[in-house]
């Protein structure tokens, strides 16, 4: 595959990600928003919690 353009990424992305650990049970949960610049951009204006 070729390297990529900037501003021409394609990324699959979720703010939150929640999960049982398989051996504990534990409820795993994970959150992470990107810095609002470039494509992400979109989402000024926008509160995620």
């Amino acid at each position: 595959m070729g390297q990529e353009e900037d501003g021409k990424q394609i990324a699959l992305w979720a703010y939150k990600l929640s999960f049982m650990h398989p051996v504990t049970k534990e409820e795993m949960n994970f959150v992470s928003i990107p810095e609002k610049v470039g494509s992400w951009k979109i989402l000024e204006g926008i509160e995620i919690t």
